[in-house]
Order: C-alpha cells, then sequence, then structure tokens
C-alpha cells in the first residue's frame, strides 16, 4: 500500500468519500458531520482491521534522558567522531550504531544494557559501537559486518577467513572504550555484556514465553528480570554455563572471552549488579510494548485473556512449567534404564553412577543457572515431588526455594547438588515416587 495511502490517511479518504457522495445527493448541510462522523468511525476501527505492529524501539528524546545524552556527546567528543542524531532504546540486551545518511546516524542501547551496565561500562559500550560504525565507513567493512551478524556462513575456511576481519574489527573497537574508561572496566562490560542477554533469554523462556499457552500475559517482563539481575544474581548463576558454550563456539558469542584476554585486565568476576545504572526503569507502557515484541513469536495465533504482573500468577502455571521438565526427565531416564516406569530413585543412581551425560533430554545448548547436568535433571523432579507433599513456593520469582508445612524452606538447587555428590534425601521430604 503506498505510504500517503496508510493507516492514518484511510479515514481521511473514506470520510470524504462520504461527504462527496452526501453533498451530491443534496444533503449538504449534513456533509461535514458525515465526515466527522465516518472519520471518529473508521479511527476507531482501524485498529481491529490493521493492527498496529509492536515496535522494538523507543526514542530516548533528550528532554527525558539529558544525562544520557551528554554521555553520549562526551564519548563521541573523546573518540573525534560525529555525535549521533538521535538515540533509542531497543527491547533486547545488545547495543548497535547505524547510518541513517550522509550526515545522520542513531544508536541504538538495549533497556537491559541501559538499566544492567554502570555508567563507565556503558560510557564503553558506547564508545565500542561508535567506533565500530566509523571503521565500517567503507561498504566492503559494512557489508562484512553485516554478513557476519545475519547469515551463517557454512563454508569453514570462509567462516574462518571473516571471523579474522570481525574480531580484528572487534579488538579495535575495544581499544576505542579504553579510551573512555580504565581497561578493567571495559573487560568487566565485555563479560556483563556477554551474560545480559543470556540472562534475559534465560528469564523470557523460564518464566514468560510458555505464558500465552495459558491465555495469560506478563506485563511486568522486564521489571522481573531486573528483580533476578539485581536481587538474586542471575548473571552470576550463568556463568558456568556460559563459559561452556563459549568454549564449544566463541564465534557465536562474539570473542568475548578472547577480547577480554586481549585486554590484559580481569573483569570483575562473580559479576555485581550495576550499583549506577543510568537508565532505572521506562514507562510502564513502554516496557510492556518492549515485552510484547520479544515474546512476539509466542503469542502469534494466540488469544491472551489476561495480562498480570508475576506476584499475582497461579501457583499451578509454575506447576505446569515444571511438571513438563519432570515428565522429560523421566522419559530419559525410561529410556535409558529400561524401566517404563522409573523414580526419582532411577534418576539418583544414573547421577551418582557418573552417567548423567547419556541421559538425553532437552538440556541443550541453552542457557541454565543450574551447576552442572545432573543438578538440572534433578531439579524438576525433585521439585515436583516437594509440591506433591504440600510444600509451596516463597517468592513468584525464585522457584528453586519451596516452603513445608513446617515452615521449613528448602532449597531445591542445594539438595540435588547434596544428592549429587552422593547424599541421600531425608526420606520425609522427597521419597520415591513414580511419575
Amino acid at each position: 500500500m503506498p505510504g500517503w495511502l496508510g493507516n492514518g490517511a484511510l479515514p481521511v479518504v473514506a470520510g470524504v468519500a462520504a461527504g462527496v457522495v452526501a453533498w451530491l445527493h443534496g444533503h449538504r448541510e449534513q456533509a461535514p458531520m458525515v465526515i466527522a462522523g465516518v472519520v471518529m468511525i473508521a479511527v476507531r476501527m482501524m485498529p481491529f482491521a490493521w493492527p498496529r505492529r509492536v515496535r522494538q524501539a523507543h526514542v530516548a528524546r533528550r528532554a527525558d534522558h539529558p544525562e544520557l545524552y551528554a554521555m553520549v556527546d562526551e564519548v563521541a567528543r573523546t573518540l573525534g567522531v560525529r555525535r549521533p542524531s538521535r538515540v533509542c532504546f531497543m527491547a533486547v540486551a545488545e547495543s548497535a550504531a547505524f547510518r541513517l545518511g550522509p550526515r545522520r546516524t542513531e544508536l541504538w542501547i538495549g533497556l537491559p544494557y541501559a538499566m544492567g551496565f554502570d555508567r563507565a561500562e556503558l560510557r564503553g559500550v558506547i564508545a565500542f559501537e561508535l567506533a565500530l560504525l566509523e571503521a565500517c565507513r567503507t561498504r566492503p567493512l559494512a557489508a562484512l559486518l553485516e554478513l557476519w551478524a545475519s547469515v551463517p556462513i557454512r563454508k569453514d575456511a570462509v567462516r574462518a577467513e571473516v571471523a579474522a576481519v570481525v574480531k580484528a574489527l572487534m579488538l579495535r573497537a575495544d581499544e576505542a572504550g579504553c579510551l573512555v574508561s580504565d581497561r578493567r572496566t571495559i573487560a568487566t562490560a565485555l563479560l556483563r555484556g556477554a551474560l545480559l542477554p543470556h540472562s534475559l533469554d534465560w528469564f523470557a523462556g523460564r518464566y514468560a514465553a510458555f505464558l500465552p499457552g495459558f491465555g495469560l500475559f506478563a506485563v511486568d517482563l522486564y521489571q522481573g528480570w531486573r528483580w533476578k539481575v539485581f536481587e538474586d544474581d542471575l548473571p552470576a548463576r550463568l556463568t558456568p554455563r556460559y563459559r561452556e558454550l563459549y568454549a564449544a563456539d566463541p564465534s557465536r558469542h562474539g570473542f568475548m572471552l578472547d577480547r577480554i584476554a586481549e585486554l590484559g585486565a580481569a573483569p570483575d568476576e562473580p559479576l555485581r549488579p550495576a550499583e549506577d545504572p543510568i537508565v532505572r526503569a521506562l514507562h510502564p507502557a513502554v516496557e510492556e510494548r518492549f515485552a510484547r515484541w520479544l515474546l512476539r513469536d509466542h503469542t502469534a495465533g494466540r488469544t491472551v485473556y489476561w495480562s498480570v504482573d508475576f506476584a499475582d500468577m497461579p501457583f499451578s502455571v509454575w506447576d505446569a512449567l515444571v511438571e513438563q521438565g519432570h515428565d522429560s526427565v523421566l522419559r530419559a531416564v525410561a529410556h535409558l534404564s529400561g524401566r517404563p516406569d522409573p523414580a526419582l530413585d532411577d534418576l539418583m543412581e544414573i547421577v551418582a553412577s557418573g552417567r548423567i551425560e547419556e541421559l538425553q533430554w532437552e538440556h541443550g545448548e541453552e542457557p541454565c543457572t543450574h551447576p552442572s547436568p545432573g543438578v538440572c535433571a534433578l531439579f524438576p523432579v525433585l521439585h515436583r515431588t516437594l509440591r506433591m507433599r504440600g510444600y509451596t513456593y516463597v517468592n513468584a520469582l525464585r522457584h528453586r526455594e519451596l516452603a513445608g508445612p513446617d515452615g521449613n524452606v528448602v532449597d531445591v538447587v542445594r539438595l540435588a547438588q547434596a544428592i549429587e555428590r552422593g547424599d541421600r534425601p531425608p526420606q520425609t521430604l522427597v521419597p520415591a515416587t513414580a511419575s
């Protein structure tokens, strides 16, 4: 559809057409009223006829975020590059700079970055993006970087050559970051930049992505994620798994650990939450829009009946997710052990015998907060067993803690770790039950 005849113009065209018809039929006095009425009705109906696409970006106006713009201007001045024409927040945990024209550029900062980085670290992130944009002024380099970011390269030799060029560009941009922050801060920012996307992916997958299947949508997805990062050490608990995934394919993870090594400075580890982020939160309506964009694939074709906060989520919803993991693990136990109706004892035997790597279930190559595959497999089975014995959730966003009928609190992850070491769980807590 031509741009001039978009959703905003159609009601006007429809109203004018209706007015012309009224005029031609002799209703000249009523024509203006007909036009206004048709336009009002059409405007009200347009969202149903052409649903507005949920956008992943939000313009950060200079008047609303003067400190952020002052930081961006300072970094651009230090690097000797043109300051961005506009700064936008985006839904994902990433950052990017774009050239929109000969004298117009745009900087995008992921909302998780703006909320999750200390200011000194964010200064390094901004320097990296502006330096990378400046380095890719030539069309071949810009095309090469876009190719690397968007298209999987199948041929090993070609992928290795492109990776070498991309890595060199990133190392140069990291050095630009060192011009506005110290090397250790940049190293910490790189590690944080690696873990924040994993933390958002993990949180969305664990707490929000399956909710549309129940007709629910969590409007406070970003608020919940912030709580997990700042109050529950989510990035630190993801670090061991991230290092495992990185060792399997460094290029898939942006060469982060290699780039940290090149800086010659050890980052803070485990990472503490940011103490002075430049943005604490955006307007709830913007964060809800970002959440809808982030979960767009999970809500597509589904009817969401209720938009709820995590605190108001029924426990049965969380139980359904845990039960999926429970059933998946025990199916894998049945396949490995040959027993048609396995129980917790069978899983504990597999873990204790060191055969957990033989267990084929959906652990895969995803981010995980559990310290080992054995704990990851034990968790849903122990959790469901405890729930069947009357234990309940302590916190809507900390599922690993369950409180018993007498008030005692069990950390299911620590219980799984004890079992992995060879300890037997208290019989009163986790009796062996069939699935």
